[in-house]
Order: C-alpha cells, then sequence, then structure tokens
C-alpha cells in the first residue's frame, strides 16, 4: 500500500510536468549559425523568459538531416514520448528545420503529432511565430518545413554541379573528401593529390 503513494520520475503527473521542459538539438556539420551551442543559449533564453526548467537534452550531433536513420537523440526523444516515460511537459527545439530536411515534409510534422499526442508542447525558440495551433502557425510552420526540404534539393543540386565542373578541369573527389588532379601519362594514368586547403567540399543539409 505504500508503495502506491510512491511517485516514479518516469510517471509524474501532468501538473508537476508543467514547468519541466526537454531540449532537443541536432547539428549536421560545422556550421556556425546551427551549432549545438548557439541552439543551446537560444533554448535556455527561451526556458527562462518561459519560467521553465530543462531536464533532459536529446542530441543528434554530426547526424544528416534528411533521415531518421542513425539519428539516436531524435529516436530516443520518440520512443521516451511513445513509451510515457517523458518526465516533462515541453519540447524546446531552435527552429523547425531542426526536426530534419525531410524530403516528404510530412515526417517533421508527424514527429511534432506524436508529441503533442502525449501532451508534450513544442516550442520553436528561434522561430519569429508562436506554435500555438493557430492557422496562421500551422501555414507558416508547414512553409517553413518546405523551405527546409527545399534548401537540401538545392544544395544537392549546388554539390552535383560542382563535381562536374570539377571533373572536366580534370579533377576528382576521393573518399576522403580531398581533391585529385587525373593526368595521362604514357598511357597510363596517375593520380596525384591536389592542395586540401580550400579544396575540400563538404557536403551537408545543416
Amino acid at each position: 500500500m505504500a508503495n502506491a503513494l510512491v511517485v516514479h520520475k518516469d510517471r509524474l503527473p501532468q501538473s508537476q510536468k508543467i514547468l519541466r521542459a526537454a531540449q532537443y538539438v541536432r547539428m549536421s556539420t560545422d556550421y556556425q549559425r546551427y551549432s549545438i551551442e548557439n541552439q543551446a543559449a537560444v533554448i535556455a533564453a527561451y526556458a527562462q523568459l518561459h519560467n521553465l526548467s530543462i531536464v533532459h537534452t536529446y542530441r543528434d550531433e554530426g547526424e544528416s538531416g534528411l533521415k531518421i536513420k542513425n539519428r539516436m537523440g531524435l529516436t530516443q526523444l520518440i520512443e521516451d514520448v511513445r513509451s510515457g516515460l517523458a518526465d516533462f511537459g515541453h519540447l524546446l527545439v531552435f527552429d523547425v528545420s531542426r526536426w530534419g530536411r525531410f524530403q516528404d515534409v510530412d515526417e517533421s510534422a508527424h514527429y511534432e503529432f506524436i508529441c503533442k499526442q502525449a501532451g508534450i508542447k513544442v516550442a520553436y525558440c528561434a522561430e519569429q511565430f508562436d506554435n500555438d495551433g493557430s492557422l496562421i502557425s500551422s501555414i507558416v510552420k508547414n512553409i517553413k518545413r518546405v523551405m527546409a526540404a527545399e534548401f537540401s534539393r538545392e544544395l544537392s543540386a549546388k554539390v552535383y554541379a560542382g563535381e562536374c565542373r570539377l571533373a572536366r578541369l580534370g579533377f576528382k573527389m576521393g573518399r576522403s573528401g580531398k581533391l585529385w588532379s587525373t593526368a595521362t601519362r604514357r598511357g597510363r594514368e596517375i593520380s596525384t593529390q591536389g592542395s586540401s586547403k580550400g579544396r575540400r567540399a563538404q557536403v551537408s543539409d545543416h
């Protein structure tokens, strides 16, 4: 009978979750605007302004936002929410694109819906709109999701065009990301490594 009075941390009543928040941060490469530190700073300021305590951090660093595969932070977040283990009432995210730059824009909406269904409010701390479920909010969010996906598509097209241009100039990209020049001498193909400084290409979706 005494055990019935014990409130386990992973089964906190909703009233005690109101001021508790988790944060989700994601960075695919070392891109200053989306660095983990910058995201955390903006989220911390938002939490302080709204009297929220950040009790958990879900983190994906160096992982592409195109797919959920290998994103252990987001995977764990969704598992915790679905299983009822989430001991917080708010999820703080830097902006809409942090869910991912999914080519199917409904995928990021799906993960937000899972949180909402569990009674967890999702806030986008760096966005200029309140995620309050209003018509305007829904329209802006969907536009942001489309923009996130389009950014990735445009980047892929630019990278491909750049690789084609380098190939025409006699260069090719190695597996390590370094640039190599290819020349033919006496019927034999030889490869010499080009200067990596200023020539190294890095592909990401941010």
